[in-house]
């Protein structure tokens, strides 16, 4: 059995990430304000105490750092994914980032944040960007639990 993921997954890698990059660019051109933020403020009263208790009490304080976060998230994580460098850390952290989306969107958005944030989770459980991508080049020069190098593999196989 391969240690590598289908290609079927490398693409959904590429066109998520394209989507997160397209997405963050036009948020950054047309100089997206604290508004992308400030609209979710309602959201929270409806959503689960945890996330209306960090919706209210930190979120809502610092609107500018968390609109600079989601677009800047946008840009490094579809980055990533698109190129597969770093697909681990980046596709959870995508997930992560649709995950609180999910409770303040639109619902005529939320499906969209399930399905894009299962396929960056999808990509960061799965070696996305060993396939075909740069992750290929991150084998054995970084931790395993940031690449999923096969570094210690190989040392179990020779042992």
């Amino acid at each position: 059995m391969s240690d590598t993921p289908s290609w079927g997954l490398v693409l959904i890698r590429i066109v998520v990430g394209f989507v997160l990059l397209v997405a963050g660019f036009t948020n950054l051109r047309n100089g997206v304000g604290e508004d992308l933020v400030l609209r979710a403020g309602t959201a929270y009263a409806a959503s689960p105490d945890v996330v209306r208790t960090f919706g209210e009490n930190v979120v809502m304080k610092h609107p500018w750092f968390f609109t600079q976060a989601i677009v800047f998230g946008e840009l490094l994580c579809g980055l990533c994914l698109f190129l597969g460098l770093l697909t681990r850390p980046a596709g959870f952290l995508a997930a992560f980032l649709f995950l609180n989306g999910f409770f303040v969107v639109p619902d005529e958005m939320r499906t969209q944040c399930v399905v894009i944030g299962v396929c960056c989770f999808a990509c960061g459980i799965s070696r996305a960007g060993r396939r075909s991508g740069a992750d290929v080049f991150l084998d054995d020069r970084l931790p395993r639990w940031l690449t999923w190098s096969r570094s210690e593999g190989r040392a179990d196989a020779s042992e």
